[in-house]
């Protein structure tokens, strides 16, 4: 808000036109006067200023996203890297960032299986983004792992991992693999550089995105942040399923 309130103050005693001729010091504290008493009489006027650069910086910030989301479709939506749930030739694709250590992402998860259910044509990709403590990477770099195995077992872990009510630690990352019938010594030993790789460049994809938490779900056209309730997640999907017919 003082940043704002900032620009508003600068914009309200620059010259009324760059086309204008520069005013010297004199008409400078002219202005400065008259804006003064302007805003003294009419303080409305100041707050029609910060709310109109509200929605400025609102606008820009949903454009540059929107920009970041056309220039990154390949990587969002059709990285064959990417484990996933649901149809295989889907009709609308969702991206769901999420932590094996965040308590939202594990409310989330049952929605996006009940859409997922619910939805035919739906299809939800899986990019893991481990920002919650070292566990949450360990674990994340297992799923992976697990991933080379097929895609069925990378969802079993994910499953099985966002069961755990707790915070994650080695241990209960081990209990969780090993009630997989998974190797465990065989998953670590598979964690390379291109699973780091992955990781990473969940990330920073997450960062071009805005994206500073988990859950956060990113269709075609519009991103998501924090948990969104099942109701809200079908009124989106059914708008966009509509459009595509």
């Amino acid at each position: 808000m003082k940043k704002l309130l900032a620009i508003a103050a600068t914009a309200l005693i620059l010259p009324i036109s760059s086309q204008a001729a520069p005013l010297d010091r004199k008409q400078q504290q002219q202005v400065k006067e008259l804006v003064r008493e302007a805003l003294m009489e009419n303080p409305e006027i100041f707050i029609d200023v910060v709310n109109e650069l509200k929605k400025r910086e609102e606008l820009a910030k949903t454009q540059a996203r929107n920009s970041v989301l056309t220039s990154n479709m390949t990587e969002l939506f059709n990285n064959s890297d990417d484990p996933f749930v649901g149809s295989s030739t889907p009709k609308l694709t969702i991206v769901y960032f999420g932590d094996v250590n965040c308590g939202f992402c594990k409310k989330q998860d049952p929605v996006l299986d009940a859409l997922v259910n619910n939805y035919p044509d739906l299809k939800i990709i899986y990019k893991d983004m481990p920002i919650l403590g070292s566990s949450s990477r360990e674990a994340a770099a297992l799923l992976l792992a697990a991933r080379a195995e097929g895609n069925d077992a990378y969802l079993a872990l994910h499953k099985e991992f966002m069961s755990h009510p707790a915070r994650h630690d080695s241990d209960s990352i081990a209990s969780s693999v090993k009630k997989q019938g998974l190797n465990l010594d065989a998953l670590k030993n598979a964690v390379d550089a291109d699973i780091n790789r992955q990781l990473d460049s969940n990330i920073m994809l997450a960062q071009k995105l805005g994206i500073t938490g988990t859950p956060a779900l990113v269709f075609p056209d519009e991103v998501v942040g924090g948990f969104t309730q099942e109701n809200v997640l079908k009124e989106m999907i059914d708008k966009r399923l509509r459009q595509i017919k």
